[in-house]
């Protein structure tokens, strides 16, 4: 039996202690792709990791399948970050902004931000970087185009009219990890100007409501899927996938089973 799993060949599903956090290299983004299905074990472990207030969103979502994905999203995201930072996952306290956007209150030099649509989620993770991420699965039915020539700037119109609901997917998770990043609402995003060949574009809102520079940069996804990632600054950024496996080094001692990562890290993962 390996020393740090199970009779069932799975990790314990428990914040390691005193195995030291990760190192988060200046430049570089870190993306954890979360599978979100999980057994009824996985996601009772998880629940222990949440909040008061985590457990009463949790609860009040009309549907189980929905209640279980954000206690996976939620817990998942505590573990990781509790590893970054050397600290049990329950012990995190989160911070929201005005308009929700969550942060750890009492470590301002790690950033995250989360995101997820059905069953998968992605966390991106930053050493003091203002970051946004957004992933997005295409929604049979969606009136892209009419979505589009009512909020978007001319330009995305026509890029929307041409490559229909894959334009327009790959232009929204743009928008939303850059208002994501900024702490900003949705709505003002609309508007924003993200037209570009990508995969790296770095941005300015020319009306000035979202003030600074920023970085937008696309990433791999599953197949009808898109995701984006957002940074404050135009200073270059290296995206890494660390969730291929969690049960090699270093990531042995993250104690949270392989399936949580595997299923979802081979689309996300270029190499």
């Amino acid at each position: 039996m390996h020393p740090t799993r199970g009779a069932r060949g799975e990790p314990p599903l428990r914040p390691a202690a005193g195995t030291g956090p990760f190192s988060l290299p200046d430049g570089v983004v870190h993306l954890w792709p979360i599978a979100l299905d999980q057994p009824p074990s996985v996601v009772a472990t998880l629940h222990t990791t949440l909040d008061p207030g985590e457990r009463r969103r949790a609860a009040e979502h009309g549907d189980a399948a929905l209640s279980r994905r954000f206690v996976v999203a939620r817990g998942v995201a505590r573990v990781v970050l509790g590893r970054y930072l050397d600290r049990p996952a329950a012990s995190l306290c989160w911070s929201t902004g005005r308009w929700g956007k969550p942060a750890l209150a009492d470590a301002a030099t790690l950033c995250f931000n989360l995101a997820h649509t059905a069953d998968v989620a992605l966390l991106a993770i930053t050493g003091g970087r203002p970051v946004g991420v957004d992933i997005e699965r295409r929604r049979t039915g969606f009136p892209a185009t009419t979505f589009a020539d009512r909020y978007f700037p001319a330009v995305e119109r026509d890029l929307v009219r041409t490559g229909g609901p894959d334009a327009f997917l790959r232009l929204w998770t743009r928008k939303e990890a850059w208002v994501k990043a900024a702490g900003d609402r949705v709505g003002r995003g609309l508007a924003l100007p993200v037209a570009g060949t990508g995969p790296v574009l770095p941005v300015r809102d020319p009306a000035g409501r979202i003030p600074g520079s920023w970085l937008l940069h696309d990433l791999p996804a599953p197949p009808g899927h898109a995701a984006c990632v957002a940074l404050a600054g135009t200073r270059p950024v290296r995206p890494l996938w660390p969730a291929t496996t969690v049960s090699t080094p270093p990531f042995l001692h993250l104690n949270i089973p392989d399936r949580c990562f595997f299923h979802v890290a081979e689309p996300f993962c270029p190499t």
